[in-house]
């Protein structure tokens, strides 16, 4: 790794809001370019904007979606407004490079029949920790619509059984990573206490404030883990690997209670669009929130459209 870009990761890493995995892909992209620029026998400081453009034409080679694309520009367009800032270049190579439109695709989601086989298999296999480990992360994932980075990074005594819902607080706050208060029904409740019996015994030796803990460290399930989790469960499903995405069922959570007849914009917040429940406003909305879970949401059992 060049010096420059050594300078640009540890800049990243001391200032706020700015996430481990955002630095993580910076530093790939980054390191791409210049592994890139090495064979035309240039460096970061001396290419022009058809070194750019070269590169991008490799990328095209490579079949990478535009929204790969999109990330690596953005990567490199914030490099390089670095480099000027520090004074290290005097102009920059990426200010005329255009970000690319993304694919007009449909985000992919799961159908309410997708959504009770899944849930029907997990909740059969219920009778060690890593099984009851899945039904959980399902669970949560579809009742409370939350982010992958959210389920992760739960922690414990964040989560109130009695009132149903669990106090989403990041360790590392950013963008779409704000502290927010998702809700829960009495299905979840009954799957997260047989959780922590489990979890109870299977973590007797090691103290561990988060949820879901990294059996090889102290800290979380990472990402990627919680992604492998589910694929294994798709290969037993037999549905789509595609499909068995942390994100598919959070939209499945959005267009299963907007099918159910749910207002727009208590969705959004319970999803955390835009107006983010904070703790501060989480009186103002609490009951309203709390309502649609209960009247619209398929996992409740007053709700006459059952999954």
């Amino acid at each position: 790794m060049s010096e420059e870009i050594n300078h640009f990761v540890q800049t990243l890493n001391s200032e706020d809001g700015v996430h481990k995995n955002t630095i993580i892909s910076y530093k790939y992209d980054i390191n791409q370019f210049n592994n890139f620029i090495k064979k035309k026998k240039k460096s970061i400081k001396s290419i022009i904007k058809k070194d750019i453009i070269d590169f991008l034409e490799s990328l095209k080679l490579k079949n990478l979606k535009n929204k790969t694309k999109s990330r690596k520009i953005f990567a490199l367009k914030r490099f390089y407004r670095f480099l000027i800032s520090e004074r290290i270049i005097n102009i920059n190579p990426m200010e005329k490079i255009d970000i690319p439109k993304s694919e007009d695709t449909l985000s992919i989601t799961l159908t309410s029949n997708q959504i009770e086989k899944i849930l029907k298999f997990v909740s059969k296999k219920t009778n060690n920790y890593i099984d009851i480990r899945s039904n959980l992360i399902i669970e949560l994932l579809y009742s409370t619509g939350i982010r992958v980075s959210e389920l992760i990074s739960i922690k414990t005594n964040n989560i109130d059984l009695k009132k149903k819902n669990i106090l989403i607080d990041p360790p590392e706050k950013g963008k779409s990573r704000k502290e927010r208060i998702v809700f829960f029904g009495e299905q979840t409740k009954e799957v997260i206490e047989k959780y922590l019996e489990f979890r109870k015994i299977y973590f007797k030796h090691k103290d561990n404030p988060w949820l879901f803990p990294s059996n090889n460290t102290d800290d979380y399930l990472t990402r990627r883990r919680v992604l492998q989790i589910m694929h294994g469960l798709a290969d037993k499903i037999k549905i789509d690997k595609n499909l068995m995405h942390p994100h598919s069922f959070r939209h499945a959570f959005g267009n299963h209670l907007l099918s159910a007849g749910a207002d727009i914009r208590v969705v959004q917040k319970l999803l955390g669009h835009s107006s983010i429940i904070t703790t501060q406003k989480y009186t103002e909305h609490r009951d309203k929130l709390i309502e649609t879970i209960e009247n619209y949401h398929p996992l409740n059992k007053n709700n006459e459209n059952i999954v």
